[in-house]
């Protein structure tokens, strides 16, 4: 009876074993679980991005679903079984047969994964709202202040810059290079042009005939909105260097000069008084009752107009907006369209003699590469003269190492030639480069996508690439907005045990 006893506590033991490992179903989901969701989420959010970009490619309309929401349900069972034959038998043989006890003791454990996925496509109001809304001035400084190169934040988000659409390329390399170089600073700000002004009323109080009070009531004005100008802040320069920084310091001043001169006419020459402040100006002299001069340490680039009563008072040439945000859509719209290329469709062989090039190869050059710069692609005899200072720029590149911007000898003087040879260089800019192919893409690739009969792929290799394309896809994250009655949102049963 002892042996009885002894097999049926080792059964109810086992038994108690598997089942008290419920407890440890749930840390074990989360083990097993987040970081496979959270991969493959993160490639397909990818691959969708990356298939957006080629169906605007192709003139096709875009589609995305988000999921917006995993619940994987899971469950672990456990059975053991056992049993005893021949009981009150003894041990022995007989005729070849066992006669003694026997026992059997079998356990299985049985582990399922039921996930409930949901998907909800991108459509009507939701659509309009991510797609088409141009990006905000806000977003734009939040992205900057995250520490993204200013040279593609501004391209992709912006499709003006300048009032002068020539003049464009010429004031992204300047700002550019001074970024760079950490010689300015941009934020998101109220316009001083727009936003409202404090407003004061006095007057003389009689209470007898000696006396009198003077009474002043300032009406403040509210702070609240969003802001509407992108503002440029040239910062001091500190020397350290007594041999290479007095020419760098020239340089930067040059370049501070030379956007000065790009806004012209679009800055307030003067700013409105702050109440109460007419005494002390006057007693400083102040010609100019409505306004004291402004600094030219600045610059504001205004997304909104300036109405006629406040381009008169703060003396404006123009009162038209310099800068123009795309959409989300805009920027995968203007990326792929030839005119204003910031995407290049390559084949495998033209891709490595793209990055063969000096200013092109970020192991020949000293800064992090940024983005990728085509040579003309026209004979020398057919460029024009800005297109082969550009080509001359390009080849001396790897020597003098300059970062954005093309200076001619006397800026100055030359500003036609400054402004067109800019715009040659950022013509011929790219910051993203895909591959075209007809055979499958390597395993190492960052991105691919079959599309019209032909695969798409970002190269492994390719970090210009990868950096820019994580910029766009932060772009339509940013844009995203939940709509409040979403039109569809199916529930589909992915997998099961």
């Amino acid at each position: 009876m002892s042996s009885w006893r002894a097999t049926e506590f080792a059964l109810i033991a086992g038994t108690f074993t598997l089942l008290g490992g419920c407890q440890y179903v749930g840390p074990i989901a989360i083990d097993q679980g987040r970081d496979r969701y959270n991969h493959v989420i993160e490639s397909t959010t990818k691959e969708q991005a990356f298939a957006n970009i080629l169906r605007v490619h192709y003139n096709e309309p875009t589609l995305f679903m988000d999921v917006t929401e995993v619940d994987a349900t899971t469950t672990m069972s456990g059975a053991a079984s056992g049993a005893i034959t021949n009981i009150g038998a003894r041990a022995g043989t007989s005729g070849g047969t066992l006669a003694g006890q026997t026992g059997s003791f079998n356990t299985g454990v049985t582990y399922s994964e039921s996930p409930l996925i949901r998907y909800q496509p991108l459509l009507g109001q939701a659509l309009v709202a991510q797609l088409a809304t141009p990006v905000s001035v806000d977003a734009i400084w939040y992205l900057y202040q995250s520490g993204w190169d200013v040279a593609p934040l501004l391209d992709f988000s912006t499709a003006w810059l300048t009032l002068d659409s020539d003049e464009f390329f010429a004031a992204l390399n300047a700002i550019a290079e001074l970024d760079g170089k950490s010689a300015l600073q941009l934020v998101a700000e109220k316009s001083d042009v727009t936003k409202a002004k404090d407003e004061m009323a006095s007057g003389k109080l009689n209470t007898d005939k000696k006396t009198s009070v003077i009474l002043q009531v300032t009406n403040k004005a509210a702070g609240a909105g969003a802001s509407d100008a992108l503002v440029i802040y040239h910062l001091p320069y500190h020397p350290h260097d007594t041999h290479k920084n007095p020419r760098q310091k020239a340089r930067q001043d040059m370049l501070w000069r030379l956007l000065l001169r790009l806004y012209a006419g679009t800055q307030p020459k003067c700013l409105p008084r702050k109440p109460g402040s007419e005494k002390a100006d006057d007693a400083a002299g102040a010609s100019n009752t409505k306004c004291t001069p402004r600094p030219t340490d600045s610059i504001e680039v205004r997304t909104m107009p300036v109405t006629s009563e406040q381009r008169i008072d703060a003396q404006l040439v123009s009162g038209a907006p310099m800068m123009r945000t795309n959409s989300a859509l805009g920027i995968l719209k203007s990326a792929v369209e030839p005119q204003s290329a910031r995407i290049e469709f390559v084949t495998a062989a033209d891709y490595d003699q793209i990055r063969s090039h000096s200013w092109n190869n970020p192991k020949l050059n000293d800064a992090d590469l940024i983005y990728y710069t085509l040579p003309p692609n026209k004979p020398p005899p057919a460029l024009n003269v800005f297109e082969r200072e550009a080509a001359a720029w390009l080849a001396d590149r790897s020597k003098e190492r300059p970062a954005h911007v093309y200076l001619p000898p006397n800026p100055e003087q030359q500003f036609d030639d400054f402004v067109k040879v800019n715009r040659v260089l950022g013509q011929l800019r790219r910051y993203i480069l895909i591959i075209e192919s007809d055979v499958s893409p390597p395993a190492d690739a960052y991105v691919a996508h079959f599309e019209h009969g032909k695969w798409y792929y970002i190269d492994g290799n390719d970090v210009v690439s990868q950096k820019n394309f994580n910029l766009i896809s932060l772009f339509m994250t940013m844009m995203a907005v939940p709509p409040t009655n979403p039109p569809l949102s199916p529930a589909i049963s992915v997998g099961g045990s």
